[in-house]
């Protein structure tokens, strides 16, 4: 564990905490931009954009830039610590990692539902043989309103 780690130990949230662990495993520096996009990420509910990230650090007073931030989403992104949703309408939403699954996501508030049903197998099979591409990987994501904010409340 690094030495900044082990300092900034006790101001991250316990999720925060085993993230930064885990990128430390996979062999990234930790640092303290880094650990502050992981505590914001981990604090933050549902899905967020950059932008609400941003926001969060800036509220905390521990915004380490938007260059920063950008490199450090795209960083954990790359070691399948976060997900990168596709918005509809924004460039991209962000997502804890939960390994392979699909999501249902909130236009309102962002919040989403994961489900595991994936009955693209056929699909995949046949996009194969037509195309001659081999699929490695594919996204599935549905856009609507949550409950919540179909009663006209907030998400939690």
């Amino acid at each position: 564990m690094s030495r900044l780690l082990r300092r900034r130990a006790i101001e991250l949230s316990d999720s925060g905490h085993a993230l930064a662990k885990r990128m430390a495993a996979l062999g990234y520096r930790v640092t303290q931009p880094r650990l502050a996009v992981l505590d914001a990420a981990t604090a933050l509910s549902a899905s967020f954009t950059a932008a609400e990230l941003e926001h969060w650090l800036v509220t905390q007073q521990r915004s380490p830039g938007t260059a920063s931030i950008f490199r450090t989403l795209k960083l954990l992104v790359e070691a399948g610590m976060l997900e990168r949703i596709h918005g509809v309408d924004e460039c991209h939403r962000y997502t804890l990692s939960a390994g392979h699954g699909h999501r249902v996501v909130c236009l309102e508030c962002g919040a989403l539902a994961n489900f595991e049903q994936c009955a693209l197998d056929g699909l995949v099979a046949s996009l194969e043989q037509a195309t001659g591409y081999r699929i490695s990987q594919h996204l599935l994501e549905f856009f609507g309103r949550c409950p919540a904010c179909q009663r006209g409340g907030v998400a939690a």
